[in-house]
């Protein structure tokens, strides 16, 4: 998290919720969780799962699969999901992204 807040990428109110995360026991350090980030992509919203973030740099989330797998990335437009790829990484504009999840277990198929 320090790096993170060193770069200034994160905002104020982000940073107090990670912090807040940080002190609950059981879930670890945040950053080596297992996430999942949703984000546009023009008229669609595309969900990456099964991800941990490898770095943020020049407005760039770059993420990798957890535990060395694939992420899989789910597109959804008019309320239907259209299309579903397996990924071994993902760079995502961070002015895209709408959340991010930590301690993301897939349980749907």
């Amino acid at each position: 998290m320090e790096e993170a807040a060193k770069t200034g990428i994160f905002t104020e109110p982000l940073l107090k919720a990670i912090q807040e995360l940080e002190t609950v026991e059981d879930l670890g350090d945040p950053f080596n969780q297992c996430i999942a980030v949703e984000f546009e992509c023009d008229d669609c919203c595309k969900k990456a799962l099964n991800a941990r973030i490898l770095t943020v740099i020049d407005g760039f989330l770059i993420l990798v699969g957890f535990n060395n797998g694939c992420i899989l990335v789910k597109t959804i437009s008019g309320g239907e999901l259209v299309e579903k790829e397996v990924v071994r990484a993902i760079i995502i504009p961070l002015n895209r992204v709408c959340s991010v999840e930590f301690g993301a277990v897939q349980v749907d198929p």
